[in-house]
């Protein structure tokens, strides 16, 4: 891979108060694909080349007046097998969605070939609208969830992944044969990972329970030997709702919240990834807080499921990670700006329930949960999530001036006006250009 140098308008996220919007500067990315300079005091790339040591040959790209580059869109929580259920099943309620839809898709994938055909579509599909990385949640066989780490790889989308795990609660045959089966054939899907990816250059394998109403003691206990004995990250959810939260501490006895048992187990710690967290109590803020696990924040499914309204807020101002995923399939879209809209949309609803703005996100924090806080869950923050210098270069060109559902007339000079209406307004169509790790994953031109 040759050295590129890119000139134009350049936006990324700081921190959770900070947009840093460049309207003109020029960012180097190395033969290895890594941020070497951020310069806004260059008047084009060519300028750049000659000013920065061993981008005297690189490829130079200029960015139209009304394009930006702006990092890889980060979802922190989806289900690919559940890929081809989009839009179904918003009828019920968790419990029934979940027997109705999702255990007969999910043992679906003991045809291996049905795995191949679905991840194929469905990873081009997100690296297209945007999602350079994905924490994606597999199914019980290991032979389809190698087949999702393969097809990642073989596309350059960044992923972690893990086997789910289910040994009780489930129906249509979608579980675990026993306890030993279960935690052998998690270490198989890492180990599988870790072959293919020895350097965990993309692909990052994790544990999976379902959750605490699926997993019994011997499976929790066996996963987080796992995870604290190998150092992979943990995906599972938590506090979806009031009966997620009753039938796990009835499995699970001798413990008051639902965090005290991951914690048990050693499911609890910086590497781990809790979906939902809506009903949390004070104790279970504080002991996400202080084991630094992650929340990644569903706002499209838990609307549609009618689970509840996670309290971002709260968790920011206690000091929790958070990150918005998309939640495939209960959320009905795998696009992260709608992420980004929905999880407004709910904290301007938990703000008028409180009669209190403050529970409102404001759009550089959402910005942020989106790239940088997305990253910080998944613990790749040194790596990704904005353009500082030091760290891949997964990143999106996106073109305002479409032809498509953006109206940009009296605002082509306003910056910060360009991104809001991206987000709020934009489609994959205008997410022209896609790289991981510097290179071209997918183009539309």
């Amino acid at each position: 891979m040759s050295s590129q140098v890119f000139f134009g308008r350049l936006i990324h996220s700081k921190s959770l108060e900070e947009i840093e919007i460049h309207k003109q500067a020029a960012l180097g990315i190395d033969t290895n694909g890594i941020i070497a300079f951020l310069d806004p005091d260059v008047k084009n790339a060519e300028e750049a080349c000659k000013k920065h040591s061993g981008f005297a040959d690189a490829k130079c790209t200029t960015l139209e007046p009304l394009q930006f580059l702006f990092p890889g869109l980060i979802d922190s929580h989806l289900h690919a097998p559940q890929w081809p259920n989009l839009a179904i099943g918003m009828e019920g309620n968790l419990r029934e969605w979940v027997e109705t839809y999702t255990d007969p898709i999910e043992a679906s994938y003991k045809d291996t070939d049905k795995a191949r055909r679905v991840y194929d579509e469905m990873v081009q599909k997100e690296l297209e609208m945007g999602s350079t990385t994905v924490a994606y949640n597999s199914s019980i066989q290991v032979e389809a969830t190698n087949v999702l780490a393969d097809t990642c790889l073989k596309y350059g989308q960044r992923a972690v992944i893990g086997k789910l795990c289910i040994l009780t609660g489930s129906t249509h045959d979608n579980w675990d044969e026993s306890p030993e089966q279960s935690l052998e054939d998690a270490q198989k899907c890492i180990d599988h990972i870790r072959k293919i990816d020895p350097e965990e250059s993309l692909i990052m394998p994790c544990v999976k329970p379902r959750g605490g109403p699926y997993a019994p003691p011997k499976v929790m206990a066996g996963l987080g030997a796992i995870s604290h004995e190998q150092k992979t990250r943990v995906q599972a959810h938590m506090c979806e709702t009031t009966e997620d939260i009753t039938r796990t501490l009835k499995l699970h006895t001798g413990f008051e919240h639902y965090t005290d048992m991951y914690k048990s187990y050693d499911m609890l710690h910086e590497g781990s990834i809790l979906a939902h967290c809506i009903h949390l109590s004070d104790h279970d803020i504080e002991m996400l807080r202080d084991t630094k696990a992650g929340v990644a924040h569903n706002a499209n499914s838990n609307t549609c499921l009618r689970d509840g309204e996670c309290r971002v807020r709260q968790l920011l101002k206690a000091g929790v990670k958070v990150g918005l995923g998309t939640d495939c399939s209960a959320g009905y879209s795998t696009f992260m700006l709608d992420s980004i809209r929905q999880a407004s949309n709910v904290s301007r609803h938990l703000a008028m329930h409180n009669d209190d703005d403050e529970w409102m996100l404001s759009f550089p924090e959402l910005v942020y949960l989106a790239t940088l806080g997305s990253a910080s869950v998944l613990t790749i923050n040194d790596k990704v999530g904005n353009f500082e210098v030091g760290k891949c270069f997964d990143a999106l060109i996106v073109d305002t001036g479409l032809r498509d559902c953006i109206n940009i007339a009296g605002w082509e000079d306003d910056d910060l006006a360009l991104l809001k209406k991206w987000v709020f307004m934009g489609d994959d169509r205008s997410i022209q250009k896609v790289f991981v790790n510097g290179k071209l994953v997918t183009s539309k031109v």
